[in-house]
């Protein structure tokens, strides 16, 4: 008996030994994981390196979860750590590890696979850091895995094709990667699945119907990939579904639902822009569907956001919209909806956002219950059809609405004064419409606003003041960055109020307004200025130097108006200035060199002023400069040939001088130089050649002797000519030759003159062909009849011909020769008018 518990107590001191030893072994093997981890990590603090220790046990290190009875490592969360280096594969040999949680680094490098392979693992969340490579393809066998969240990193690859084993599956988030592939049909059996986001990938290929089998589905994210096909019928049949954004793919198909009654909880729905056709179920909410939104939509009951922009949907507005008294957000932007706007959507006192804007096809009056819908922050129907005027009813009351956008329909009447209670009022577009009267002066009211736009209209200022008045109140909106009101007929005086509007205003756009008088000095206050526009008035007086204090103006119009005097130099401190528009004044002296050194001034308009001297050598070296017009001024001298720094040109239009032939200008057509008529130069059709200059400095010495050998010549031929006239006379008329009326001066005719005098070169009129082209009769607008030879374009030496022959015909007299009345050169024709010979041609009298 004795030996009996003897040997019992020696096997069980065995046996603790062994687990003892074995325990001992194990916990090394986790610290030298854990330690292994760490020399692959590069910690901005050294936390990690001061904390992780030897000296201590690994169980009470920072971000380590151990086993309360083995010791073992259960848990390795080190989130928001701004950890930097590669995961080590030796966390493979965590065999306990259930948690890996090692999300917002910047790990980069691969997951390394053996991770798929830890029989305990329950979560691996290493969303947004920059990994790279594919998905361990274990993750998708694995039996225990609950949570695998890898989003917003640099992985790709196909996605697992094989059968998935994911029973235990709740969330895989997978969005915003470079995974392709398709969805395989096994994702049926992540039976557990609640939230499943595929987004910002280029996944391809069907929705696998299996989806509609995911139970517990709530959420669905697979927008922005490369879906094709239908959507499965069974997914909008789910209870469980909150939301499913299928938005940005190509799929196609109608969006069919199961009979009976549907049972649905869905509360964000969005599949806009794809390929979806056929007719819209009565309890889903969809953006690219091509027929009506059906009458029972209500039966999505509680639905909050209904959008269903971006699609050619067609219809009317139905009413059942107003029985989904959850509705928050409702959009049917850019669709073919047509119609009304009705009433009863004012009575969803949930509604946030209202937008039906470009539909183009909606009519009729905005209803007034939806302005007395205190709930909404936004409303817009812009770029419609819809007429009539806004409530005048004082008693409106908007204290959410944020957004008020009306631009591009039929409004008339005036802007109503509730807009000036919504003290929340961010953007207010009332552009483009018939709106009359004067613009509000308690507009100081919407502290928030942002964006005001009210061009195009027929606003107009008060008659009795002489200043625009609205300007003073618009002061106390120190938000403001966007203020245009161009296009209204104000009939008024800029007021220097204008100087105090806020410093945020980017873009102020007043033109074509009526407004006369002087641009303000204080007009330079406006520091936060990009865009300046004033064009199409009646301004006088100088360009204030105070302008070159808008240190951050990019475009600056001022045309169209009756400005005078110098361009200010100040206007050189605009160095950020891309477009400086000055054309159509009464701008005079020189143009200032210093404008060249604005390196950034891409387009420059100053033409149609009264600018002389030369041109400033620094305008050639704009290397930037596209556009450039000093066309119909009075500027003097030739264009110097340093014109050929302008290496970017586009267009150019200038009054006079030589185009040189190198540079940017060696494949100039004439297109570019069109209205420039005083301009010379070579290689260019219609563009007369320049004088050599060596010619000029001979002829010089030749003026004298020419003028003189001239004089001379000039009395010795009126005395031949007199003679010559009185032998002409004596012999009388001939009987059988026609006589053509003289001709005393010859224009140019052009393309559209001949193609009239031909009657559209019609074939009874068509007197002869020849080789190098066809001979037609023709009557000019004078009524003189004329022979018409058009040469053949398609033939390259008939056209390189065309200059030497004018000036043979030109130069050359005889009797026997038919006289050359005139040419017409252009891009669709080559062609001399001559003297029309009635009697026919020589061939025909000889042959």
């Amino acid at each position: 008996m004795e030996n009996h518990i003897f040997l019992l107590m020696l096997l069980f001191l065995v046996q603790y030994y062994s687990v003892s030893i074995s325990a001992s072994s194990s916990n090394e093997t986790d610290q030298q994981a854990l330690l292994a981890f760490k020399d692959l990590l590069i910690s901005p603090s050294h936390f990690l390196a001061n904390n992780w220790t030897k000296n201590t046990s690994f169980c009470s290190w920072f971000g380590v979860t151990c086993s309360p009875k083995r010791q073992r490592v259960v848990a390795l969360a080190l989130p928001d750590m701004q950890l930097q280096g590669t995961i080590s594969s030796s966390l493979a040999n965590l065999s306990f590890l259930s948690v890996l949680n090692l999300e917002n680094n910047s790990f980069h490098s691969g997951i390394p696979f053996g991770l798929g392979h830890l029989p305990r693992l329950r979560v691996i969340d290493v969303r947004n850091n920059q990994l790279q490579g594919s998905i361990p393809t274990s993750l998708f066998q694995h039996r225990r895995v609950q949570v695998i969240s890898l989003a917003f990193n640099k992985l790709g690859g196909e996605m697992w094709k094989g059968p998935w084993f994911v029973q235990e599956l709740r969330v895989l988030n997978l969005r915003n990667n470079s995974f392709t592939g398709i969805i395989p049909p096994s994702v049926g059996n992540a039976t557990k699945l609640i939230n499943f986001s595929l987004a910002g990938n280029r996944i391809s290929g069907n929705l696998p119907k299996a989806i509609g089998n995911l139970s517990q589905l709530a959420t669905l994210s697979l927008y922005d990939n490369q879906l094709i096909g239908s959507i499965p019928a069974p997914l909008f049949n789910r209870s469980s579904l909150l939301l499913a954004t299928l938005a940005f793919n190509s799929l196609s198909g109608s969006l069919l639902l199961n009979e009976g009654n549907i049972v649905s909880n869905l509360k964000f729905l969005s599949v806009s822009n794809n390929q979806i056709s056929g007719c819209i179920p009565s309890n889903i909410s969809v953006n690219d569907i091509t027929e009506e939104i059906p009458r029972n939509i209500g039966c999505l009951s509680k639905l909050e956001d209904f959008l269903i922009g971006d699609n050619p949907i067609k219809g009317t507005i139905p009413a059942s919209l107003a029985n989904i008294s959850t509705l928050q957000y409702l959009s049917c932007t850019r669709n073919r909806l047509e119609g009304p706007i009705l009433p009863e959507l004012g009575k969803l006192s949930n509604l946030r956002q209202l937008s039906f804007g470009h539909n183009y096809n909606l009519t009729g009056q905005i209803p007034e219950a939806i302005f007395n819908r205190s709930s909404l922050e936004r409303i817009a129907v812009n770029f419609n059809n819809l007429s009539g005027t806004l409530p005048t009813t004082t008693g409106l009351h908007l204290p959410n609405l944020e957004q008020l956008i009306l631009e591009g329909n039929q409004l008339e009447g005036e802007i109503p004064l509730f807009i000036t209670n919504a003290s929340k009022l961010e953007i207010l577009e009332l552009a483009s419409n018939y709106f009359t009267g004067t613009i509000p002066n308690n507009l100081g009211n919407l502290r928030e606003l942002q964006y005001l736009f009210l061009h195009h209209n027929q606003l107009t200022n008060e008659p009795r003041d002489h200043e625009l008045q609205f300007f003073n109140s618009l002061v106390d909106c120190r938000m403001l960055g966007y203020l245009e009101v161009g296009h209204n007929p104000l009939n008024g005086v800029l007021p220097n109020s204008i100087g105090n509007l806020s410093s945020t205003i980017e873009d102020l756009d007043i033109s074509n307004t009526r407004i006369n008088g002087l641009i303000p000095p204080i007009i330079g206050n406006m520091s936060g200025l990009t865009e300046l526009t004033l064009g199409g008035n009646n301004l006088m007086g100088n360009i204030p130097p105070e302008i070159g204090k808008l240190k951050q103006l990019q475009g600056l119009f001022l045309p169209n108006n009756k400005l005078n005097g110098n361009i200010p130099e100040a206007v050189c401190h605009l160095s950020n200035l891309v477009q400086l528009s000055l054309s159509d004044n009464e701008l005079s002296g020189l143009i200032p060199a210093c404008i060249g050194n604005l390196s950034m001034l891409q387009q420059l308009y100053f033409g149609s002023n009264r600018f002389s001297s030369k041109f400033p050598l620094s305008l050639w070296k704009m290397r930037g400069l596209l556009i450039l017009n000093a066309s119909q001024n009075s500027i003097e001298g030739e264009v110097s040939r340093d014109i050929g720094g302008l290496k970017d040109i586009v267009e150019l239009y200038l009054s006079e001088g030589e185009i040189p032939s190198g540079g940017v200008f060696v494949n100039s057509t004439l297109q570019s130089f069109l209205e420039n008529k005083g301009l010379c130069g070579v290689n260019i059709l219609e563009v007369p050649a320049c004088p050599n200059p060596g010619q000029q400095s001979k002829s010089k010495d030749l003026v004298l002797k020419v003028v003189t050998l001239v004089i001379i010549s000039s009395f010795l031929i009126f005395l031949l000519v007199s003679v010559w006239i009185m032998k002409r006379l004596k012999k009388g008329k001939s009987k059988d030759v026609e006589m053509v009326p003289e001709i005393r001066t010859h224009q140019l005719v052009s393309y559209h003159e001949i193609q009239r005098a031909t009657n559209n070169f019609d074939e009874s009129n068509l007197i002869g062909v020849g080789s190098s082209g066809y001979v037609y009769k023709g009557t000019l607008s004078g009524g003189i009849v004329v022979a018409i030879k058009i040469l053949d374009l398609e033939y390259e030496e008939v056209c390189k011909r065309f200059d030497t022959e004018c000036e043979v015909m030109r130069n050359v007299r005889h009797r026997n020769l038919v006289p050359v009345i005139t040419t017409c050169s252009s891009d669709h024709i080559r062609a001399f008018v001559l003297q029309y010979m009635s009697n026919g041609s020589l061939e025909n009298w000889l042959y």
